[in-house]
């Protein structure tokens, strides 16, 4: 087990990592599961991707023990994320959870750098969750992740709780002992 520090507190949690923070839509545990599950489900095709190669943005969407994963194949990235929101609005109804992942660019200290997006949603919570983990594509060396998966609009005092779900997730994924060493590629 490794320890875990996140928002100054610390909790042992297996590969867990810590999370960063922002306010106020709780996420239930169930979610938080399903998101680690997705998000290493996106790490593990974007390790194998060749270079120039992007993830198709894909959906997990779950009914009681039953999961299903929806590609969103389109001609451009825009497009694909389209479909895979507008597969929200369908299915939100039908589903008890749905969560959406995506390749995408955020701002970082030196320009843009390279993350994986998992959206979250299950009923009951106000919008859906977005959880975002740095990562180096093949397209700059080697695949590795960078930092801990962030999450946005938490409370420090839902942290702890969070990680352990986001960890149960990548653990419960076949190549979640992938995790640890993706992570130490760098």
């Amino acid at each position: 087990m490794s320890n875990c520090r996140i928002g100054g507190s610390d909790a042992a949690k297996t590969n867990a990592r810590t999370i960063t923070s922002m306010t106020l839509n709780r996420i239930p545990d169930d979610v938080a599961r399903h998101a680690g599950l997705v998000m290493t489900q996106a790490a593990s095709i974007a390790s194998n991707l060749e270079v120039g190669e992007l993830i198709c943005p894909f959906a997990v969407i779950a009914k009681g023990e039953n999961r299903q994963s929806i590609e969103f194949e389109a001609a451009a990235q825009d497009e694909a994320i389209s479909k895979a929101w507008d597969s929200f609005e369908t299915l939100k109804d039908k589903v008890d959870i749905w969560s959406f992942a995506r390749e995408g660019l955020q701002r970082g200290p030196d320009g843009k750098v390279d993350v994986l997006v998992v959206v979250a949603w299950a009923h009951g919570m106000k919008e859906p969750a977005v959880f975002t983990q740095q990562f180096s594509p093949k397209s700059k060396g080697d695949f590795y992740l960078v930092g801990p998966i962030a999450i946005q609009d938490q409370p420090l005092s839902e942290l702890d709780r969070i990680a352990v779900g986001l960890s149960e997730g990548i653990q419960a994924h076949p190549k979640g002992p992938l995790w640890a060493s993706w992570h130490a590629r760098r």
